[in-house]
């Protein structure tokens, strides 16, 4: 098949994530390159790809290597986007035309910031993602902003206390892509109940598949823990995202050349962009991704596979409260 038989893993942190060499993505790739990258990202959680090249067509190639993909919330809506593939996620601050967006709207600015708290990829849908892929077309300069963080929340469960483990061991929480949002720019969705909407439900904990190690899946999607008060779930949800959040259990990939990928296992670790206010409204950002559905034995969590629904929000994000 032309592709380089030996892959190499180098780490980028004492725990996780690592630095992928030996594959030329502008061949084929055979069965056995793709199943080293998956006994990696196995291992690592995070894998960095740099300088890999893809266009569209490979990129959904190689990200179907690793399971079913999941479509845009555009294309299930069928929705026009700038992007032919319904399998692209178009992350990019340029419209249509390739124009940089302004983002004079309030709503387009505020509604970002959701993604700059901890979460799990698609943890507020009833069938979450395992894999995510995100590639970069064009970077901002360097030192403008746009990097990525991510958490080994493997390694933050095993260091919680016996005592902790096994209180988690059965907890369920409600999930909810509105409450993320509104908890990270609390002037959206006032007055809104978050649990008259669709709210996913998913434990605190899961095996992780394929290491067998237990990976702690708290996110900013997690707001009610069933069997608890509303003070008790806040209390012990900020007490574990505080816990994953330590700078011991973080890195950081800096995006340094257009073409540069990286691909992480949304059941290992966290991740959560950082302010882009260094380039938006300033220089192109076009960074477009994939989504693999997790096929595991843990893929629907604790919702009902026969009822695979799709997110809705309410018309109107700032809605005021209504009197009673």
């Amino acid at each position: 098949m032309g592709s380089i038989s030996q892959v190499t893993f180098t780490p980028l942190h004492p725990t996780f994530g690592a630095q992928v060499t030996g594959i030329d993505f502008s061949q084929p790739l055979s069965k056995d390159v793709i199943a080293q990258v998956k006994s990696g990202i196995d291992h690592y959680g995070v894998l960095v790809f740099r300088n890999a090249g893809l266009d569209d067509d490979s990129h959904v190639a190689f990200a179907q290597s690793f399971g079913e993909l999941e479509p845009t919330p555009a294309a299930s809506l069928g929705v026009k986007t700038r992007l032919p593939s319904p399998y692209i996620g178009d992350l990019a601050n340029v419209d249509h035309q390739g124009n940089l967006k302004q983002y004079q709207d309030k709503l387009s600015r505020l509604f970002a910031k959701g993604n700059e708290t901890w979460h799990a990829d698609m943890q507020y849908h009833p069938r979450r993602c395992r894999y995510s892929i995100l590639r970069a077309v064009q970077l901002p300069p360097a030192g403008t902003g746009g990097e990525t963080l991510y958490a080994d929340s493997r390694t933050a469960y095993d260091d919680l206390s016996s005592e902790m483990k096994k209180q988690l061991d059965t907890l369920v929480a409600y999930c909810s892509l509105l409450h993320n949002r509104r908890d990270a720019a609390p002037e959206l969705y006032k007055g809104v109940d978050v649990m008259e909407w669709p709210n996913a439900k998913w434990k605190l904990v899961y095996p992780h598949e394929g290491t067998n190690r237990t990976n702690l899946y708290v996110t900013s999607y997690m707001h009610k823990i069933e069997g608890m008060s509303q003070q008790e779930s806040d209390q012990l949800l900020k007490q574990l995202r505080d816990h994953a959040a330590q700078e011991k259990y973080i890195h950081t990939v800096n995006w340094e050349n257009n073409g540069d990928m990286v691909m992480w296992d949304n059941t290992a670790v966290l991740h959560r962009a950082t302010d882009g206010s260094g380039y938006i409204g300033k220089h192109v950002r076009d960074v477009r991704r994939t989504s693999c559905f997790d096929t595991g034995k843990y893929a629907w969590g604790e919702n009902d596979s026969n009822n695979p629904w799709i997110i809705k929000l309410p018309k109107d994000p700032f809605a005021e409260p209504t009197a009673a």
